[in-house]
Order: structure tokens, then C-alpha cells, then sequence
């Protein structure tokens, strides 16, 4: 086995060793976001005009929850392949 080889197969130790003891990324949450609007647009419907100023309220937090999770996945991938340049 040449060094280079050796060397290459010891950084894909080193990123499989971290691979499996890192903590999962959650899934895409943005269908569950959406159907929790959905329910959110019933109850302003059926409601009085304060319910529907809340569901605005509500509703814009749901988006800043979907964007920082968007951020959350793109900053883990960024460092993941960051990782894999530097083992």
C-alpha cells in the first residue's frame, strides 16, 4: 500500500469515525410549517378580527422558523464539507 493510499483511506476513517457520532440533521420541516398554517388560516377564518392578527403573528414566526432552518442545513453542510477538505 503506497503512503498516499494509506493516507487517504486514514482521512476516510477519520470522517466515517465523526460521520457516525455526529447528531442527525433534521429533516426538511417545512410540510409540517405549511399544514400548521393551514390550520392556523381555518381559525382566523372562523374568528374574530383579533384571531386573524394573530394568525398573521403566528404565521410569520412559522417563516422565520422555516428560514433558520434552512440556515441550520446550509451551515452544516458548509462545515461538513469544510471537514471533509481539512481530514
Amino acid at each position: 500500500m503506497t503512503k498516499a493510499s494509506a493516507a487517504t483511506i486514514e482521512k476516510r476513517m477519520k470522517i466515517d469515525v465523526a460521520k457516525a457520532s455526529a447528531p442527525n440533521v433534521p429533516g426538511d420541516t417545512c410540510p409540517s410549517i405549511n399544514y400548521v398554517q393551514e390550520i392556523i388560516e381555518q381559525i382566523a377564518a372562523r374568528s374574530d378580527e383579533w384571531g386573524g392578527k394573530q394568525a398573521i403573528v403566528i404565521t410569520d414566526l412559522l417563516e422565520y422558523v422555516r428560514d433558520a432552518n434552512y440556515e441550520l442545513r446550509n451551515s452544516s453542510k458548509y462545515w461538513y464539507d469544510k471537514y471533509k477538505d481539512a481530514a
